[in-house]
């Protein structure tokens, strides 16, 4: 079975490019007997697009596309920022999906989360999460653990990942991570969001700077940041900033915050760049 057979022509920015929908990508991954993982990537090499990455042409490269789909990423937090990362990046074509929560859906959550609904209360967020991954996109490969970070599993989890990503919402968590992360060499991006506000910042292997300069000494989070919830904007406009960080670095672009702090202000409308050093 060749993939030109299954490929069709279409216009696409005043030029013609060869596409192929989902169904034939998958149907020609099994005859040649490899996961669907790998498809797209073939399929890109072969001078044929996934049309379901169409839309990222040309924005992305064939080169970084193919990157994206040859990566593999560790998300911790499956709620209000991961759900929207893990969600965005599936559907950019990252490879490889791993990701971990310990929670389950609450009612709560419904204002922001944005894998949870009314059917899903009581459920794990992790499980929640693979399902509808694999809805959105069934070339990327998943794996999910409905379990919480600690020192004892972190090197597991986050072991062979191209990057580690916070969408944690507990300052122990993040710090356990980002350590991991660096005793890895495996680039780290920090993100928070509380009521208006969120902050985002990325830390290379090598950076001399670490979680330390964001937040000092303090382990736990203030009474006052707790009592603030948050609004359902706030983690979504955060998790799309910290999944444009994680497409730049993945096809080699590089990051925008490395070792600087973005913060955003929804209330004043206001966005600005912390640098440290």
């Amino acid at each position: 079975m060749d993939l030109e057979d299954k490929a069709c022509t279409t216009e696409y920015r005043g030029t013609s490019q060869r596409v192929i929908d989902d169904a034939p990508l998958l149907e020609w991954a099994r005859h040649r007997g490899i996961p669907p993982r790998e498809a797209p990537a073939e399929a890109l090499r072969g001078g044929v697009i996934p049309t379901r990455y169409l839309k990222n042409f040309w924005s992305l490269s064939f080169d970084e596309q193919i990157r994206l789909c040859e990566s593999s990423l560790f998300v911790c937090g499956c709620g209000g920022l991961g759900g929207t990362l893990i969600a965005l990046l599936a559907r950019a074509g990252v490879g490889r999906l791993r990701f971990a929560d310990g929670d389950a859906f609450a009612p709560s959550n419904l204002n922001r989360q944005l894998f949870c609904d009314t059917k899903q209360i009581g459920r794990p967020k992790a499980e929640v999460a693979r399902e509808r991954i694999a809805a959105i996109n069934p070339f990327v490969e998943v794996e999910a653990f409905a379990t919480v970070l600690d020192e004892r599993n972190v090197e597991e989890l986050i072991g062979g990942a191209d990057l580690a990503l916070d969408a944690l919402d507990n300052l122990q968590g993040r710090f356990i991570l980002a350590q991991a992360a660096r005793k890895l060499k495996i680039p780290f991006v920090h993100a928070a969001a509380t009521g208006w506000w969120g902050q985002l910042a990325t830390f290379p292997p090598d950076s001399p700077f670490g979680m330390k300069n964001v937040y000092g000494e303090r382990r736990t989070r203030d009474p006052e940041e707790e009592a603030m919830g948050v609004i359902g904007p706030t983690p979504g406009i955060i998790a799309g900033m910290e999944a444009f960080e994680a497409i730049r670095i993945l096809t080699g672009r590089g990051p925008a915050f490395a070792d600087r702090l973005l913060y955003f202000d929804g209330e004043s409308g206001q966005m600005q760049t912390i640098p440290w050093g």
